[in-house]
């Protein structure tokens, strides 16, 4: 009995007619590269439906149905079978909040729509429908998805084997936000992102005002350190994706190569360039209904947004996550040195100091040590970071030295009138963004993380002076010498100076030199291993 009413399900009866076609093509088996041909001679035959009648199904609906049976069997090619709910469930409340969540923001889709509701316990899950929404839109004359962008299809189709075969990057004009350097002027943002090729993972992205090589490096050193080394990278024409410290940063990696797109043909970037589409859509939107006005609001927003939406949503080419596919390959995926990492991203310029050892970088002097008045030296540097650089001589560390003078930078004009704020009704990135310090995804600071890196250097400043205090006699370490050293030549390893200490004593050195001696032998055998 159950068997015949099964038979008798016009779901079932569906579901098997689509399984004759999906099992052809399973059945062929075709290799990669011919899975199109196969496809397309599957449409141009005949099939027959459920009630017999002839039946075409095109190529993209028989890949759609193979993938579905791959995922989920036969249970997947039957439709899903939905309760008939109309207009009458939904109370005038709820169909009110519908028509105002879509007046505040025209580009949500009627799926943004539900998803947005039922993220914010606005709506029981299961309620709405997208039948029953696009019949309250259109009985208000609000169906029409407004402010729609055009773009160019992608073309060809192309994927990288495994996470991290093939990264792309690109840059995307934002919103304008006020500018904090001028009152009552608005700049426009920008956004670089990196998206792994293979899981459609975003890796990193960052809005900024400016779009300098540094902004851009900044985001590609924190994907790298979250998410390893790609074999290849793929970009496109810009300047700063040509800059001659971008191929070093490449080579010192040992990325493969640097992938340009063809000029006046982008549409080879497809998948950053399906991404930039997406962004605009579902977060860019987002920003009409929400109370942001500074870079760092917008990039704590695109944090959550990336986190908890788009790295976890369901991908429609792939059937899987971002995440859960990059995470499935990990094995391939190669972690980059740290301190390899950080070199490769100084950037290096030689100068010639005065008779008193200062030399001038990006306006600000500097000062080195006795001994190197007149003479050629390397300085490596982070352009963002130039409170400290470091003094290379013919390949060899020399010394960490900070502004020998600092200028002070005028302090912007207080804005003092407050704007009207308008209260959303739904302001779904503030509630992405709650989600995600709940779970505790906030990425720390760029303060945060100098302050790690300071207490690491403390840390082994207090090591070094605890081994001297040890091996020497009384009286003889001053922790202010040490220190001024350190911050000179640290972070040191304790092991080596160790051994560099115990050989100086073993070779009858006295226990009561002045310490600046044995923090010199220390420095040259540790720069000498």
């Amino acid at each position: 009995m159950n068997e015949k009413n099964e038979l008798q399900d016009p779901r079932m009866a569906r579901a098997l007619c689509r399984f004759e076609v999906v099992s052809k093509y399973r059945a062929l088996n075709p290799r990669r590269g011919l899975k199109r041909k196969l496809l397309e001679k599957l449409a141009s035959e005949v099939w027959r439906g459920p009630d017999g009648e002839p039946m075409q199904v095109s190529a993209e609906t028989i890949r759609v149905w193979a993938r579905r049976y791959k995922r989920s069997g036969l249970q997947g090619l039957m439709d899903k079978e939905r309760p008939r709910r109309g207009v009458e469930v939904l109370s005038e409340e709820q169909k009110e909040l519908i028509c105002a969540m879509k007046r505040e923001v025209p580009q949500r889709s009627l799926d943004r729509i539900i998803k947005i509701a039922e993220e914010t316990k606005l709506v029981e899950r299961e309620v709405l429908r997208r039948s029953t929404v696009h019949r309250v839109l259109q009985a208000r004359g609000l169906s029409q998805l407004g402010g729609k962008m055009p773009d160019k299809q992608d073309l060809d189709r192309f994927e990288a084997e495994y996470p991290n075969d093939l990264w792309q990057s690109d840059m995307l004009n934002g919103l304008w936000l006020p500018d904090p350097e001028q009152a009552g002027k608005v700049r426009r943002t920008k956004l670089y992102a990196f998206l792994d090729d293979h899981s459609r993972l975003v890796l990193d992205g960052r809005w900024d005002f400016n779009e300098d090589l540094p902004y851009l490096e900044l985001v590609l050193r924190r994907s790298l350190q979250k998410y390893g080394v790609p074999r290849r990278a793929y970009y496109d024409n810009g300047k700063v994706y040509r800059s001659n410290h971008m191929k070093q940063i490449i080579a010192e990696l040992d990325i493969y190569r640097i992938i340009h797109t063809q000029p006046y043909r982008p549409e080879g970037h497809g998948k950053i360039e399906a991404l930039n589409r997406f962004i605009r859509s579902s977060f860019l939107s987002e920003l009409s209904a929400s109370n942001i006005t500074t870079l760092d609001e917008l990039n704590e927003a695109f944090a959550a947004w990336v986190d908890l939406e788009y790295n976890n949503r369901v991908h429609g080419e792939t059937g899987e996550t971002p995440r859960a596919r990059w995470e499935r390959g990990i094995e391939n995926v190669r972690f980059a040195d740290e301190e390899k990492l950080r070199q490769a991203f100084l950037w290096q310029e030689t100068r010639t100091t005065d008779k008193t050892g200062v030399f001038s970088l990006c306006g600000i002097r500097y000062q080195v040590g006795p001994g190197y008045g007149r003479r050629k030296l390397q300085v490596r540097y982070d352009p963002e970071a130039l409170h400290e650089v470091e003094v290379w001589s013919k390949g060899a560390f020399l010394q960490r030295v900070k502004p020998l003078s600092v200028s002070a930078h005028r302090r912007p004009k207080a804005n003092n009138e407050e704007p009207e704020k308008k209260v959303p009704v739904v302001n779904y990135l503030a509630h992405l963004v709650d989600k995600r310090r709940a779970e505790g995804l906030v990425e720390p600071s760029p303060k945060k993380l100098k302050e790690q890196a300071l207490e690491r250097r403390e840390q082994n400043t207090r090591q070094i002076i605890t081994l001297l205090d040890d091996k020497l006699d009384e009286g003889v370490v001053d922790s202010a010498n040490v220190r001024k050293f350190m911050n000179s030549y640290g972070p040191i390893d304790t092991d080596l100076a160790e051994i560099a200490l115990d050989e100086m004593l073993q070779s009858a050195a006295p226990k009561d030199l002045h310490v600046s001696v044995y923090l010199a032998a220390i420095r040259d055998a540790v720069s000498g291993s």
